[in-house]
């Protein structure tokens, strides 16, 4: 930063056009880079010590050069603003008072006249200003010298004036006055005001293009001299990086302001710079969002701007030019090629230089088109200037490119232009062409990246397809000129057909020779697999390369991964495929496939291809029920699977049957194929009882145990039972005794349960020793890309890869761009492992109604409920009943089944808590639970019937909980008709709760097609009457009716007792009415009131 003294000794230059002294000579001298002004100074302190005195006081001395006298008496008012202590004020003389005569009254008019003397251009010259501030500068005359300020208000009212010399004796001082005066004549030059005039100034749209991306400050700029001799150099301000951003070359007044204006004194003891005064009217001047953001440290992009050199520079050409004074004149600088624009003033003297960034040339020639004169030709020429690339094959068939500039005259005239030679003379999109002497603009795109260098590029031959295959579509852009060499080179990308041939097969590999063909030209798949394996991106075929990463070997990529080099043909004639390595070759698709070969051979891959089992299935003579046309298939399927040794999951809609099917599956294995290893179900704890009931009814010839609970030996049930029934909770507790275990087949109900590959419980199951491995699951996993892959991988080890690379082939684009494609390849890939069939697919195959019995067990909060109520109140009730003689006590009866109903319902409905029901515990709320989530699940509406109003209250709870839109209805509830055609016409509306009485009569739920009977009633007829709100004319689909059941409680004897009664029709007696326990005998009413039997 240059110091205080810098300024007031360059003040010596001030004389316009006259000749330097000694003394001018000196101080320039003394502040160019290298030196130090400090010790000049100190040393011509000490030797004019003695001088100093007589210099204040005027006083010539023959020991000065007569030059510098003159010099110091000329600024001499100056240096003593500047350096009080170096030239102090001279003691003023006192002389004594005499008797003054009065003075003559002088008109007001003449004394003003007297008292406002004329404002000159030295007056003017004085004045700073900022925004809406104006500062006066001492004049170098004053004895007492002092800044005067004035800040008018933003919005023109009444503002703050002040002045530095804090004259107490005066509320106005001559200061002030005096700024008054002079900022009333510079004001009047402008309108509406100097600080608007010079925002409209080019001054001011110079320093907007050239402040952009600078951050160049008053603190960072440095101010040194150039030249080897002074009278040869200029003020040079450089930035941060040392280089210099300008070159200040006037010798006038301005000169010395200029310093002024660029240096802050840095010390409040010091008579202030223009600088710092300028500094102090920005403070005086911000607004009040200003002061906000000053606070926080911040400033707006007003502020940043006003900060910056430019701006300081450009308010320096406004104050001592004007808009007339000063012209610009750019020029481009034939040696560096840098773009220069020079200042200057009226009788063609350079006042500044500074040299333009490239990439704001542009710009400046647009923002100060109406102030630049066209020497040079640098305006902008209306001629087209576009790149072209020369690009030909070398004899050892390197690629040559040649970049080149084409220049297109108006006359039609080209001309090229080596791109390296132009690179000097480049600014932006903006060309200086030297040999013409004009600037021209380059009026297309830019470009690709890989051709933007200027210089020559030349492609080993290795290199040619790659360059080729990225920029072939390039090449055929005009910009191109290709020799007739390059034309005929060819990338194959894409292929018409797929040969195969099988050589052989076993029970684990298939041996297949494979093929990709374009017409004459073809390449073979070992070839393609091996370049895979190494790296290599192409292959060198007869007509050019092959392009490995095509999109036809885009499911390659995975086929390599996971294929053993070995099983390669050294030949690369054929491939040994595993199985699993033909279903992703052949979800591949696409291309017409031509096989050929021998004929058993090409049976025995058809079968495999087409997922048919080489053997027909079993009678299955122990399976008592008949399975439907698409039950047979989805056997098939699973047999298919077994034989090839694979799993799958079996994603049926709800209500198809899979538990049919897998029973099916497993009776045909044990009577045909002699396994003796048992099978393991593993479901939620809910499942559990309905599987055992499945299999007791349906396939009586397999044997069941369930492995639950307490006492559960795993030794003694594996060697005696065919299959054992378990929960996920016990898998995860007992998998160190489960693994060692053989199983044959390993099912897993409601496998989505598992679908969290973190758990503990997917983790179990993936540690299985099974041959086979079966999912189970209803709810629909298209949209679930994650989650496939985890439960694939229980049921497929391995074959659709690694997570990461499953991750970034599949999952990511489908769930995150919702790529199509890749949805359809992996849906080819998954195919062979999935089986879905929907409702409504295999309706013709379907019943209109079906109904399904599912169990569930009491909880121990239930247990100890129902045991207390039977201990407590059946007792008694179970001794009048065993006595003939004595009246059957019907209305406690009633009383004591009604309680263990609403027990085995929910203890929250028992402890009127309907409010706090997950508090509570509940076999059937559990079984309910996943019910409905099954049901939401696979797109269905759901009507929910329960006879008692609590429940009610707990399930729509739920339902809120949980975020599912539904309707109640009961018998306390208005408007029953807006209540049915919401849940009709709503698709949000998934759920219908309703009491038998009040939902189960007089109205239509054709939009369901599923019905849940969450207790039961006493006869068939009134819930057959319910469920017939669903299952009625204008219902399209078919409908599944559950009805839920407790074991071991009345629930089940109930069950049972309805079952055998179904045909009495029994629907006379009313709802809630004693009279009907009636309809029961002694013994039913005992067995209803005994203990639940389970253990």
């Amino acid at each position: 930063m240059l110091r205080i003294a810098t300024q007031s000794l360059e003040l010596g230059n001030q004389r316009e056009g006259g000749a330097r002294g000694p003394a001018q000579s000196w101080l320039s001298n003394m502040f160019k880079p290298g030196r130090s002004g400090n010790s000049s100074l100190q040393i011509e302190k000490d030797r004019y010590r003695s001088q100093r005195q007589a210099l204040a006081l005027g006083i010539r001395n023959s020991g000065l050069d007569r030059k510098v006298q003159s010099f110091y008496k000329q600024h001499l008012s100056v240096l003593r603003m500047r350096f009080p202590l170096l030239y102090p004020e001279p003691l003023p003389v006192t002389k004594p008072r005499k008797h003054q005569p009065a003075r003559k009254k002088i008109p007001q008019q003449q004394s003003a006249a007297r008292k406002q003397p004329a404002v000159g251009p030295q007056d003017l010259d004085r004045l700073e200003f900022f925004r809406h501030g104006m500062a006066l500068m001492p004049d170098p005359c004053d004895p007492y010298p002092a800044v005067a300020y004035d800040v008018t208000s933003a919005h023109g009212f009444l503002g703050h004036r002040f002045c530095s010399c804090r004259n107490p004796a005066k509320t106005t001082c001559d200061h002030l006055k005096a700024l008054s005066r002079i900022g009333h004549v510079f004001q009047n030059r402008y309108q509406p005001g100097a600080a608007e005039a010079f925002e409209r100034s080019f001054w001011h749209r110079l320093a907007v293009v050239l402040a952009d991306n600078c951050r160049e400050t008053l603190e960072t700029i440095q101010l040194m001299t150039s030249g080897a001799k002074e009278e040869e150099g200029g003020l040079v301000a450089a930035g941060r990086s040392k280089e210099p951003l300008l070159v200040y070359l006037s010798r006038g007044g301005d000169r010395s302001r200029f310093i002024e204006r660029l240096t802050l004194s840095g010390d409040a003891a010091a008579v202030p710079t223009r600088a710092d005064v300028l500094r102090q009217l920005a403070l005086m001047t911000m607004t009040g969002n200003e002061m906000v953001l000053r606070d926080k440290g911040l400033k707006t992009a007003r502020q940043s701007f006003e900060s910056k050199f430019w701006q300081r520079f450009a308010y320096h050409g406004f104050k001592e030019f004007g808009h007339d004074g000063c012209r610009l004149h750019p020029a481009v600088d034939e040696t560096s090629g840098e773009f220069i624009l020079s200042g200057k003033d009226g009788s063609d003297q350079v006042i500044f230089h500074l040299p333009v960034p490239r990439d704001r040339v542009k710009r400046l020639l647009k923002e100060l088109k109406d102030v630049l004169t066209n020497q040079h030709g640098l305006s902008i020429q209306p001629v087209s200037l576009d790149a072209v690339f020369d690009v030909t094959l070398s004899e050892g068939l390197d690629l040559e490119i040649q970049p080149l500039l084409r220049l297109v005259r108006q006359n039609g005239e080209h001309r090229f232009f080596k791109r390296e030679d132009l690179k000097k003379f480049q600014y932006g999109d903006l060309y200086y062409i030297k040999e013409l002497g004009m600037l021209v603009e380059d009026h297309y795109p830019a470009p690709p990246p890989r051709f933007a260098g200027p210089v020559r590029t030349v492609l080993q031959g290795s290199q040619v397809p790659q360059f080729l295959a990225e920029y072939g579509a390039v090449l055929n852009q005009e910009l191109f000129r290709l020799d007739e060499q390059v034309r005929q080179l060819k990338i194959m990308t894409g292929f018409d057909r797929i040969e195969i041939s099988p050589r052989a097969m076993d029970r684990d590999w298939c041996w297949l020779s494979v093929s990709y063909g374009d017409g004459s030209q073809s390449v073979s798949l070992a070839a393609v697999l091996r370049a895979k394996q190494a790296g290599q991106r192409f292959v060198a075929s007869a007509g050019g390369w092959v392009d490995c990463d095509g999109p036809e070997f885009d499911s390659v990529e995975e086929l390599a991964e996971q294929m053993d080099p070995a099983a390669l043909d050294d030949d690369l004639s054929g491939v040994r495929f595993s199985r699993a390595d033909v279903f992703r070759f052949s979800a591949m698709g696409g291309l017409s496939i031509q096989a050929g070969g021998d004929p058993l051979t090409m049976d025995k891959l058809r079968h495999l291809l087409e997922m048919r089992p080489l053997a027909p299935l079993p009678d299955r003579k122990g399976m008592t029920s008949t399975l439907r046309g698409y039950q047979e298939r989805g056997v098939q399927w699973l047999w298919f699977l077994y034989e090839n040794r694979f799993g799958g999951l079996l994603c049926d809609d709800m209500g198809l049957g899979k538990t049919h099917q897998v029973m099916s599956f497993l009776v045909g294995l044990r009577e045909s194929a002699g396994t003796r290893d048992p099978f393991l179900v593993v479901c939620p704890t809910s499942v559990i009882s309905h599987w055992e009931r499945k299999l007791a009814e349906h396939a009586p010839g397999l044997s069941a145990a369930v492995y639950y609970g307490g006492q559960r030996d795993l030794a003694q049930m594996a060697d005696e039972a065919d299959v054992l029934i378990t929960s996920y909770g016990v898998l995860r507790r007992d998998i160190a005794l489960l693994m060692p275990r053989a199983f044959e087949i390993a099912i897993f109900d409601e496998i989505q349960h598992i679908k969290n590959a973190e758990t503990q419980s997917y983790k179990a199951a993936r540690s299985l020793n099974a041959r086979m491995k079966i999912g189970l699951t209803g709810t629909p996993i298209e949209n679930r890309v994650g989650e496939l892959k985890s439960l694939l991988d229980i049921a497929v080890p391995g074959y659709l890869g690694s997570d990461e690379r499953f991750a970034e082939r599949y999952r990511i684009p489908i769930e995150n761009i919702g790529d199509a494609s890749r949805r359809k390849q992996l849906s080819r890939l998954i195919s062979p492992f999935t089986l879905r069939r929907l409702k409504r697919s295999v309706l013709s195959e379907l019943p209109e109604k079906i109904e399904d019995l599912r169990t569930c067990r009491l909880s121990e909060d239930q247990i100890k409920l129902y045991r207390d109520a039977v201990d407590r109140r059946g007792r008694e009730l179970r001794q009048a009943l065993e006595q003939d003689g004595r009246p059957v006590p019907y209305i406690h009866i009633f009383a004591l089944l009604n309680l263990l109903k609403q027990i085995c319902n929910h203890p929250a409905q028992v402890a009127k808590n309907t409010q706090a029901y997950h508090e509570y515990a509940s076999g059937k709320w559990d079984l309910f639970t996943e019910l409905l989530s099954e049901c939401l699940d696979s797109g269905q509406k759901v009507v929910v019937y329960s006879q008692y109003v609590g429940m009610i209250e707990i399930i729509t709870q739920y339902l809120a909980d949980q975020k599912v839109d539904f309707v109640s209805l009961t018998g306390a509830s208005r408007d029953r008709g807006r209540i049915i055609q919401r849940f009709d016409l709503d698709p949000n509306c998934r759920v219908f709760v309703g009491s038998l009485k009040a939902g189960g009569v007089g109205i239509d739920l054709v939009a369901a097609s599923v019905v849940i009977h969450y207790d039961r009633w006493w006869n068939a007829a009134r819930e057959d009457q319910a469920t017939d709100r669903v299952h009625r004319i204008g219902q399209k689909r078919g409908v599944q009716v559950f009805k839920l059941v407790t074991e071991g409680t009345l629930e089940e004897k109930i069950a049972a007792i309805i079952a055998r009664k179904r045909d009495l029709m029994e629907n006379i007696v009313k709802e809630d009415d004693p009279a009907l326990v009636k309809t029961f005998t002694r013994q039913e009413l005992m067995e209803m009131m005994a203990m639940p039997a389970f253990q």
